[in-house]
């Protein structure tokens, strides 16, 4: 009888281990993975100082957490450099760009200017290319950056270029608010305490953004050129990503 009182003693723990055990593997199936998202940028300050923003944000409401958002070290203002920026990197724990789950380039068309600076044609499209051969995606502007903070104020669906780009956002933003930027011009846009600032007082317009953003990758149809297309830009697709990440702590 002790034999047989311990063999149904034995088989009830043990289906009790098998339970709990199963209980244990489906809560952690359950767990939502925190998500980890990599980007290298064309400019050091301005697009990861954005970024780093909206991140901000989710990591307070441990959406995500600090490592696992990362801005590649900063060696190249050109787009096929940038993919190599992303590619290079290596973080403090030894993870890699292919060990992330979303990994994206910050790149602008910028095309070459007659007073200098700016990009060729081939090295845009070369980034394109390798960035689509290694699953990189790309949040690109044609002409820069600055296209995505004009479009938070107009749909703007005729060619423009940077130069013409930042005096259009400097009168736009003096015009929102006169104080913040009453010393805002085209040599300071692009800093820290300035970025800060033009985040800030966009936010709510980002909304209007992303919508005129849509329209215009729309306006050219099937055969979107995103070398040749501007003004024309997928910043917003990455913003969309980032604000999906803080939905989930909705």
């Amino acid at each position: 009888m002790a034999r047989r009182g311990q063999d149904s003693s034995d088989k009830i723990f043990q289906r009790t281990k098998e339970l709990r055990d199963k209980d244990f593997q489906r809560k952690k199936a359950d767990k939502p993975k925190i998500p980890d998202i990599i980007i290298a940028c064309e400019d050091s300050v301005s697009s990861p100082i954005y970024f780093w923003l909206i991140v901000e944000k989710l990591i307070k409401q441990r959406l995500i957490t600090q490592d696992s958002f990362v801005i590649a070290n900063h060696n190249h203002s050109n787009p096929s450099g940038v993919l190599e920026d992303l590619k290079k990197h290596i973080c403090d724990n030894g993870k890699t760009c292919k060990d992330f789950e979303h990994k994206w380039i910050v790149i602008d068309r910028d095309a070459t200017r007659v007073n200098g600076g700016g990009h060729g044609r081939g090295d845009f499209n070369k980034a394109l290319q390798n960035a689509k051969r290694l699953k990189v995606e790309v949040a690109y502007s044609n002409d820069s950056f600055e296209l995505w903070y004009l479009l938070h104020f107009t749909y703007r669906s005729t060619a423009i270029l940077r130069d013409d780009t930042l005096n259009e956002v400097i009168k736009k933003l003096k015009a929102k608010n006169p104080h913040k930027f009453a010393k805002l011009n085209k040599d300071n846009i692009k800093q820290e305490n300035f970025t800060k600032l033009i985040f800030d007082e966009l936010l709510e317009l980002q909304v209007t953004a992303i919508e005129n953003a849509k329209r215009l990758l729309t306006s050219y149809g099937a055969e979107h050129n995103p070398e040749s297309d501007n003004p024309s830009t997928k910043v917003h697709l990455l913003v969309g990503v980032l604000n999906k990440l803080n939905q989930r702590g909705s």
